[in-house]
């Protein structure tokens, strides 16, 4: 979608900045600087020279993107000082850990005259935008009811420790920060309608686990230390929410977002019903969704050819050969450079992020007072 060829750093050095290094290199970004909590782990990273101080590497090296792939509690910290450097940032969600540091992140945007993008990667599947006008054109009537889930095995083993259970990384939630934030923001980006009221109630499965210095696990924790030289941890955050959500328009639906779920190492899945019709797409198998009648249901293929002219980009191979998460990231990336470019496209946005922190806020006290929470602007 763009020809743009930004000069591009990344701040961050785990899993999923690999996924930006392949993607700024496949859309022509020249990867100058990548940025670690440590020159070692920078070091080790490679594709870029190594730096371990984010404000010296913006002053030398003057990229004009930065990509925020570093821990939660990180990103406002890192988002704005790259602002105020004159740079647009792509971050890694959740845009924060609070509402106050991702209002912090909005305003150092607008003050900076530049782009501050999200990397909600799920609405970069081809079928997502299809959906979505389809609603928008009133294919499926009045929208009365969204349901679906995000589940995930990523925490299920009974000791597994990740970076995001260690204290003041990730805020008041863990699987909401980490998972059910993409779902929220899908049932709302394919609606058009806003989430108005959340009512939450969440579950604590595994409230000890065991940081061993594992990669992912990141720096050791406070806690008690174990025979074999681990860290008990005893933390109070959710692995399994339990959603009740309204929509601005009456329409009403529920979610289950858990990361102790055997066998699902991804599912997300989208369910709406309207006044005419029904659709069900699952991210497992993103080149298809159903359409439901009372006559009978369909499915429909991804196919290049059937996507409306201002989309036939975000497709690029033909029918029948599957396209897939890195495919969707892409397209992500794409629309976002193509924004800061100057472009007028759509993007998921700083304002969608903090709409993001909205929902999740709202969850987190819905759940703790026992009752419905607003979402409010």
């Amino acid at each position: 979608m763009t020809d743009w060829r930004p000069r591009v750093a990344i701040i961050g050095t785990g899993g999923i900045a690999r996924v930006h290094v392949r993607l700024i290199r496949e859309l022509g970004g020249e990867l100058v600087a990548v940025c670690g909590r440590t020159l070692g782990a920078a070091s080790a990273f490679g594709h870029a020279d190594p730096y371990d101080d984010p404000v010296r590497m913006l002053r030398e090296r003057a990229p004009e993107v930065v990509h925020v792939c570093s821990p939660h509690h990180l990103h406002a910290e890192h988002s704005i000082a790259a602002l105020a450097a004159g740079a647009h940032v792509l971050c890694e969600k959740p845009m924060a850990t609070n509402l106050n540091d991702g209002l912090r992140m909005f305003e150092a945007a607008a003050r900076a005259g530049r782009i501050g993008a999200i990397a909600y990667t799920y609405r970069g599947y081809p079928l997502i935008e299809v959906l979505r006008g389809k609603v928008a054109a009133g294919a499926f009537g009045t929208i009365r009811r969204v349901g679906g889930c995000y589940l995930s095995q990523d925490v299920f083993a009974a000791d597994k420790y990740v970076w995001m259970f260690s204290p003041g990384t990730t805020g008041e939630s863990y699987v909401l920060m980490d998972l059910g934030l993409h779902w929220l923001d899908l049932v709302e980006f394919v609606t058009g309608q806003r989430i108005t009221e959340i009512t939450a109630q969440f579950s604590t499965h595994q409230p000890e686990r065991i940081w061993r210095g594992l990669p992912g696990e990141g720096g050791a924790p406070p806690g008690s230390r174990t025979a074999d030289g681990g860290v008990l941890v005893r933390h109070g955050l959710e692995e399994q929410a339990d959603l009740l959500i309204r929509l601005g328009n009456g329409a009403a639906g529920s979610a289950t977002i858990s990361g102790v779920s055997p066998g699902h190492p991804n599912t997300i899945m989208l369910s709406l019903d309207g006044s005419e019709r029904g659709a069900d797409w699952h991210q497992q198998d993103p080149n298809v969704w159903i359409e439901r009648c009372p006559a009978g249901n369909t499915t429909v293929q991804r196919s290049p050819e059937a996507l409306p002219p201002d989309l036939a980009w975000m497709s690029t191979l033909p029918a029948g050969h599957a396209e897939g998460y890195v495919d969707a990231f892409r397209n992500i990336v794409s629309q976002s450079w193509s924004a800061m470019r100057g472009g007028a496209v759509g993007y998921p946005s700083f304002a969608d992020g903090l709409r993001g922190l909205r929902r999740i806020d709202a969850a987190v006290r819905s759940a703790v007072d026992r009752r419905p929470v607003s979402v409010q602007d």
